[in-house]
């Protein structure tokens, strides 16, 4: 997966693998990075192929307006999720549809003309390019895998995405792969083989979702933003933050989080982050001080939380609970 910059000239782009130092801090391990950069625009680029599948990760620090084209590495399937930031894409000149930030979209790219709109902010973008013969082998037992490739098949160009929720599981499996340093055959073996479950989830997700109905056509996007807290549990969320990165507005986000889970967004995050806090105490050798540290506190101050919460601090719930820990 590649952009480029249409109305941008030539010469205004420049490319490098010298990467400034302001942007050191969002490289990942898995690849080298590269460094597009325009007026407007500056794209921190980091690619790798693991046997025909393209892994790439894209980073967009974005000033003003931009219009970017967006265009595959393989021949099959494009799975593209938004991992930070939300934005407006034309797919093969249909009409405009939203990728939002917390969900994957399944789309078929090889053919057309496939323009992404960006607003000033930053982005950030997971995507995998996988084969034609990878598609042809899931379209064995998947209906969507069939539908996508008879589409590769087909002359009519690119339909819109298939989209879903990039759950907990699915999440870290990515998180994983950027984290991971495939300099190995072993190591490369083990990229590929999560690459797989990756494909292979969201496809079996989608073949179900008919069986999760939503309530009405927000109550996917308010699923999402949950999930997306769900996922982020190291920060306090920022309504104003959070409200922009799903293109709402904040009486939205909040009237509508009351409106479908009955909790406020801050009471929701706090709660999740206690709960995830019990299970890293029985179920991990991660110290008290680490656990705080992985949940974005200050040791003292979940401490704290924690009692205030459950009535009993943290050490002692890993001391009459059923523990994996090591004594501290």
């Amino acid at each position: 997966m590649k952009y480029s910059f249409p109305d941008v000239p030539a010469h205004l782009v420049s490319v490098t693998y010298d990467i400034p130092v302001q942007y050191k801090n969002y490289q990942y391990p898995f690849a080298q990075s590269q460094l597009i950069s325009t007026p407007l625009t500056v794209i921190l680029e980091q690619k790798i192929t693991v046997r025909g599948c393209v892994v790439s990760h894209h980073w967009m620090f974005v000033k003003g307006p931009v219009k970017l084209l967006l265009q595959p590495d393989e021949t099959g399937a494009t799975l593209y999720c938004m991992m930070q930031g939300s934005i407006d894409c034309r797919i093969n000149g249909r009409e405009r549809v939203r990728l939002y930030q917390g969900q994957y979209n399944l789309l078929q790219l090889h053919q057309g003309s496939h323009e992404i709109f960006l607003n000033p902010g930053l982005y950030a973008s997971w995507g995998v390019d996988s084969p034609y013969t990878l598609l042809e082998e899931m379209a064995t037992d998947s209906f969507h895998a069939k539908k996508l490739l008879h589409q590769t098949l087909s002359k009519d160009g690119a339909p819109k995405p298939l989209s879903g929720i990039t759950w907990n599981k699915l999440y870290q499996l990515i998180e994983d792969i950027n984290h991971s340093t495939p300099v190995k055959k072993i190591t490369e073996m083990q990229l590929f083989g999560k690459l797989l479950e990756i494909q292979a989830m969201v496809l079996e997700d989608l073949d179900t979702s008919g069986d999760r109905p939503y309530r009405d056509a927000n109550s996917q996007l308010f699923e999402t933003i949950k999930v997306y807290l769900s996922n982020h549990l190291d920060t306090r969320p920022d309504l104003a933050q959070l409200a922009r990165s799903f293109c709402i507005s904040q009486s939205k986000l909040k009237q509508g989080f009351k409106k479908y889970f009955m909790t406020t967004v801050w009471s929701y995050h706090h709660k999740q982050r206690m709960e995830r806090s019990m299970q890293l105490l029985l179920h991990t050798n991660k110290s008290v001080a680490n656990i705080a540290a992985d949940l974005g506190y200050m040791p003292t101050n979940f401490a704290r939380d924690f009692k205030k919460f459950f009535g009993y601090s943290p050490r002692s719930h890993r001391a009459n609970g059923v523990s994996y820990a090591t004594e501290e």
